[in-house]
């Protein structure tokens, strides 16, 4: 532990850690000796802390690397996304699934916005997005929307432009 100049201790980041998984295994254990039989559901709470704790070692860090960022988004919306399902089903992940497609998308471009400043990367991600974006329309909304393809295709090649000239 570290000690603070008024004298107090002050955890350290694995004692910060060690004491939230404590407070969460005490959480579940009450969950299950009371045959609660809900807590359960919220598993993907914890890989949202996983998301958080990447963007905070991001933030932490002199050196900024841009994939901290772009991990921990994709694993907060898989949380997200995760968590939807436990309190629906998990058979709709069936038409939810282009849903990780847009994810990596996001993070993607989280890591262009917030780090590396490539293009190329800026462009991948809005691929990924565009092509997310169609497998949900063609394969969870309407089998006739294929061609959508073309036309996101074609925007993203347009921010791609107007961000390269910029």
């Amino acid at each position: 532990m570290a000690i603070q100049k008024s004298g107090g201790k002050k955890l350290s980041s694995y004692g910060r850690l060690g004491v939230l998984l404590a407070a969460i295994g005490t959480v579940l254990a009450i969950d299950t000796m009371a045959d609660l039989s809900f807590l359960y559901k919220l598993w993907p709470l914890l890989c949202a802390i996983l998301g958080i704790g990447f963007i905070g070692i991001y933030l932490q860090r002199s050196r900024r690397e841009s994939a901290y960022i772009g991990v921990g988004s994709f694993i907060i919306g898989f949380s997200g996304l995760a968590l939807y399902c436990n309190f629906t089903s998990w058979g709709i992940l069936a038409s939810l699934w282009p849903a990780f497609i847009l994810l990596l998308g996001i993070a993607m471009i989280s890591g262009f916005i917030f780090g590396n400043r490539r293009p190329a990367i800026l462009l991948t991600g809005l691929l990924f997005i565009s092509l997310g974006a169609v497998f949900f329309m063609v394969f969870s909304f309407n089998r006739h929307l294929w061609w959508s393809i073309f036309i996101l295709a074609g925007f993203s090649f347009l921010i791609f432009d107007r961000v390269r000239r910029s």
